[in-house]
């Protein structure tokens, strides 16, 4: 029997039949990875069919240009091509982007299935990481009597941690700073309460407490509006 008529004829068979084949998750997840990159790849064909479209369109002003307005033609030529070189330059650098964040998330991903197991409640984790930053490591703490999870990003003479504790129920914590050296003020992350602190030198430690009873800080060499963006990213 010819391929296609065989590919045909086992499907029919199991359309008749009602048989449906669950794929384990690690084949689920694969398949959507695999749904991922096609998407960023036809993403990234699409924006080079829009310079590609926008390039010849300023080329083909610019030789018009050069054909009824000969003065000015070579100055208009001039800013429409580094009008095209920074449209690319703009495109390379999202790609990039794009590229460093997927390659971080996967990298905490990795980290933290490898520990969670022994850790009684689920591990957060952020989507957002300030530019610049790397994952140093993600690791239980194991000094403190709750289950404390330490995430750490580094960058050239910065550090961050994000941490995260288990508490009881009954848990309550206050913020006592110097006005002198910092300034305290209560902010909405999602639809927690949190405590934001901005130091003199510009950086902050955020802290708050979600309804599983994990306590949240952020803090190190990161700025108030990068630490509220990394919490509600969670």
């Amino acid at each position: 029997m010819p391929k296609d008529k065989l590919d045909d004829f086992l499907s029919s068979s199991l359309k008749a039949a009602e048989i449906k084949v669950d794929p384990p998750i690690n084949e689920l997840e694969q398949m959507i990875a695999e749904k991922i990159i096609i998407n960023r790849r036809q993403k990234r064909q699409k924006q080079r069919r829009v310079i590609e479209i926008a390039a010849a369109v300023i080329l083909l002003l610019a030789v018009s240009g050069a054909v009824f307005f000969p003065g000015p033609a070579y100055a208009l030529k001039k800013q429409l091509f580094q009008t095209i070189i920074n449209i690319g330059q703009s495109l390379n650098i999202s790609l990039s982007s794009d590229a460093d964040q997927l390659r971080l998330q996967n990298r905490i991903a990795q980290e933290v299935a490898a520990i969670q197991e022994d850790v009684p409640f689920g591990i957060l984790v952020p989507r957002y990481i300030p530019p610049g930053f790397d994952l140093e490591s993600v690791k239980q703490s194991p000094t403190d009597e709750q289950a404390c999870i330490i995430m750490s990003f580094s960058a050239p003479d910065a550090n961050i941690l994000f941490v995260q504790t288990g508490i009881t129920d009954k848990f309550s914590s206050s913020v006592n700073v110097d006005a002198q050296q910092a300034k305290a003020r209560k902010v909405s992350i999602d639809r927690y309460e949190g405590n934001l602190i901005t130091f003199e030198d510009g950086s902050a430690s955020l802290l708050w407490i979600t309804d599983d009873h994990i306590m949240c800080q952020i803090f190190g060499d990161i700025n108030p509006e990068q630490a509220l963006e990394m919490a509600e990213s969670i």
